[in-house]
């Protein structure tokens, strides 16, 4: 079902038509002219060919392809994050409104008897997604979904509707007041270890999120890491040294391998077109559940989604409170190569002409416009894989996870894993060998993003 986003122009928004928009159009169409019978097996033919019957894990798909429709300017990764939770926290209470699965997050299940699950998941989904991604059209996906429960009766359909319609008006309620739209100007440092640009005309991206009301977590700084190492230390040096040898984008000087060059550009999807970072531990997910519970019920699955989502949003909170709200907001490696005369540190040498191994489409190298400390990259896949762990009982699973990306720079490569961590620990060290951050960045962005997963699957929606 992972099928390219297609974009078209329709009334001036971006239109996603996921999955069988052309049939589904013609059929939608035709229902008023055909008998009910004719009716009825147009849809469930729609609905075989939708190839998904757990609605939980329908839009999830529709969240992974809206993400690779989006511009840069609307995906930062803690928007993203963000909209992937609020959509599956009010796809839980939907859910939880007419099978009580757990603890309400904020809809209690008190008038849920007799509505249709899917129906309300449906509309749930639906009604965060037109509201958070407003350039983008999910009446397309909606009307696939209807069509996946051509059996539902009337009535219902209309109460699974109501209590869906409720769960996304309430969430979207709740965050119209997070902090996630201030703006406080941000003004880049210029001693040594400060972060400034490193691309002319890039400000600095999403300077504020750290301020962002959490999900679960009680605020950003609550698991907030040490200080980076100093600029004097024998540690930063080394790590400098590393990333300078491994991420480079000179292939005659690198020491990097192969397997490590695949590697940073598969788990990168910085660029317009691709999962982003949240977009592609959604992805993962949708795997894993589909090759875990193949015939998978949305009580199943709709907690899962809720808390990895969850955790992933405060993961984008806590990550970015570290680059920003902290004493140090770190120089990402590029300008340390650059300024490494400017450090104080005898073991470390400048090489102005140094360009980390990431690049855009037409081949200019860049970093991603904000601090290096910690990884965000890093936080959200501990994160993650704490969830996934956490909620499956185990870290390790007994097939091999055959992993893809979109990434444009990796898109025909296939990583095998056999755990949770091990998927997390080569997301981390990706940005190591992208050449834009060290290894601090991504070994402390890993504990900060376990403990965020901890946190939430102990004391949300238990």
């Amino acid at each position: 079902m992972h099928v390219a986003l297609q974009r078209t122009i329709d009334s001036g928004k971006f239109r996603t038509p996921l999955l069988l928009a052309g049939a589904l159009a013609m059929a939608v169409g035709s229902l008023a002219a055909v008998p009910e019978r004719a009716m009825a097996a147009q849809q469930a033919e729609l609905a075989a060919e939708a190839g998904q019957s757990d609605h939980v894990v329908y839009w999830n798909k529709v969240l992974v392809e809206s993400f690779q429709g989006l511009k840069e300017a609307d995906a930062t990764p803690g928007s993203l994050a963000r909209a992937g939770a609020m959509m599956n926290v009010a796809v839980y209470d939907a859910v939880n409104a007419i099978h009580p699965i757990g603890k309400p997050y904020l809809i209690r299940p008190t008038s849920g008897g007799g509505g249709s699950v899917d129906a309300a998941i449906d509309h749930a989904a639906y009604g965060v997604l037109s509201r958070t991604l407003p350039q983008l059209d999910f009446t397309d996906e909606l009307e696939t979904a209807l069509a996946m429960s051509p059996s539902t009766t009337p009535e219902a359909f209309a109460i699974g509707k109501d209590i869906g319609e409720k769960t996304s008006r309430a969430i979207t309620f709740l965050r119209e007041r997070d902090a996630s739209s201030i703006n406080v100007p941000y003004t880049p440092g210029d001693q040594p270890g400060d972060w400034r640009p490193t691309s002319p005309g890039v400000p600095p991206l999403t300077p504020n999120w750290g301020r962002v009301k959490p999900f679960g977590i009680e605020y950003g700084s609550q698991f907030r890491p040490p200080l980076p190492p100093a600029l004097t230390s024998a540690q930063y040096a080394a790590e400098m040294n590393e990333v300078k040898e491994y991420g480079g984008a000179d292939p005659a000087t690198t020491k990097r391998t192969a397997e490590q060059t695949e590697i940073a550009h598969f788990w990168a999807n910085d660029l317009d077109g691709t999962y982003k970072a949240p977009g592609h531990l959604y992805a993962l997910t949708n795997d894993v559940v589909e090759k875990r519970w193949p015939d998978s019920r949305p009580t199943q699955t709709a907690r899962l989604y809720a808390l990895m989502s969850i955790a992933l949003a405060d993961a984008g909170v806590a990550a970015w409170d570290a680059k920003y709200i902290t004493e140090v907001d770190l120089w990402r490696p590029e300008t340390a190569i650059h300024l490494a005369d400017t450090d104080g540190n005898a073991a470390t040498t400048k090489d102005a002409s140094w360009q980390p191994l990431s690049q855009d489409l037409e081949g200019n190298h860049f970093s991603p416009p904000f601090p290096a400390y910690i990884s965000g990259h890093a936080t959200y896949a501990a994160a993650w894989a704490g969830i996934m762990k956490r909620y499956t009982g185990s870290d390790t699973f007994d097939y091999t996870l055959e992993a893809t990306t979109v990434d444009p720079f990796a898109k025909d490569a296939v990583r095998s894993f056999n755990s949770f961590s091990e998927i997390a620990r080569e997301n981390a060290l990706s940005r190591v060998y992208l050449g834009v951050h060290f290894r601090s960045d991504a070994e402390q962005g890993t504990v900060v993003g376990d403990k965020v997963a901890d946190y939430v699957y102990n004391n949300a929606l238990r």
